[in-house]
């Protein structure tokens, strides 16, 4: 799978993109693998304290289609899928 890692996720995983070889897993599963390869730093914004839910401030897309309209923390990520993770940001 690839990851892509937007705005300050880049900073914090060292990289923009990062092609893993990963068994398919759920969206919670992937967070916290890319938690345990990119450190401490990441797992904080991209999981909560207890880590058994992903930060509210994180919109992570599967295949271009946001988990919030699939199946949340469940949703499957497939070996050859395309992962975007960006954090929410409000503006104007």
């Amino acid at each position: 799978m690839i990851v892509k890692y937007y705005a300050y996720f880049r900073k914090d995983a060292g990289c923009k993109e990062a092609t893993l070889l990963l068994a398919p897993m759920n969206a919670l599963e992937l967070l916290k693998t890319l938690s345990e390869l990119h450190g401490q730093r990441l797992r904080k914004r991209l999981l909560t304290a207890d880590m058994d839910d992903i930060h509210p401030d994180v919109i992570l897309l599967i295949d271009g289609r946001n988990i919030d309209f699939i199946d949340g923390i469940r949703s499957m990520v497939g070996e050859d899928a395309v992962v975007s993770l960006f954090p929410r940001v409000a503006g104007g």
